[in-house]
């Protein structure tokens, strides 16, 4: 698999970043040599924090728990908890991934990352046009009722993958509020969101039940508030 690691700026100053499982061990390392070691680590909330001899913190989380098992992190070294925190991350499980952009939708059902059942589809949508008075009013017109079709074939398929399925945690990219609105899918609550996304493909469902996977860091500079 592919890394999946991704960092941008975070609300509030610093960073985040997105470490798959696999990595953590080695990123806490790395963290350790840029900021003069680690002084300190403790669970607190659903978050690791880990302090440097810096004053750089890092909270560390996972969208997909309630919160990451605090007793693991009690070890007094932080790799040995890096390592407990990555074989739970890695642990087997059902991941329900929903997407949607711009007209295409892909909906599925990941056993261990393989997935059990899926359905993907494009429906055009036209877009924006510059045309003025009546036929721009025809275009919004014609392009409204694409819009509605598309949902209303996401929702569809949303429900036939995801209405009676059995799954651990459902994730979603893109556009989704309208297709969860359906009141068959009300039930369906997402432990995470991704809303930087390609277009939705089959193959897209594996990528993103992965990167749901990884750790969400938030990197801060000596003194700034982590929480």
């Amino acid at each position: 698999m592919a890394s999946t690691s991704r960092a941008r700026p975070a609300p509030g100053g610093g960073r985040i970043v997105e470490i798959e499982p696999e990595r953590l061990r080695r990123w806490v390392e790395n963290f350790a040599a840029r900021n003069g070691g680690i002084a300190a680590h403790h669970a607190e909330g659903n978050a690791w924090t880990i302090e440097s001899n810096e004053g750089t913190s890092a909270g560390v989380r996972w969208a997909l728990a309630d919160g990451l098992p605090a007793g693991w992190l009690l070890d007094g070294d932080p790799l040995t908890a890096a390592e407990r925190l990555s074989a739970y991350a890695l642990e087997p499980r059902r991941i329900a991934v929903l997407l949607a952009r711009k007209g295409a939708y892909s909906v599925g059902v990941l056993d261990d990352g393989r997935i059990e059942a899926s359905k993907t589809g494009t429906a055009y949508v036209q877009g924006k046009t510059k045309a003025g008075g009546q036929s721009q009013q025809r275009f919004a017109r014609r392009r409204e009722g694409q819009a509605h079709a598309a949902e209303k074939r996401a929702r569809d398929a949303a429900f036939a993958v995801l209405g009676s399925a059995r799954f651990d945690s459902l994730v979603t990219g893109g556009v989704v509020d309208g297709i969860l609105e359906d009141p068959r899918l009300a039930h369906l609550k997402p432990a995470a969101h991704f809303g930087d996304i390609a277009e939705p493909k089959q193959s897209l469902l594996t990528e993103t039940a992965y990167r749901a996977i990884a750790f969400r860091v938030r990197v801060v500079p000596g003194g700034a508030d982590l929480h």
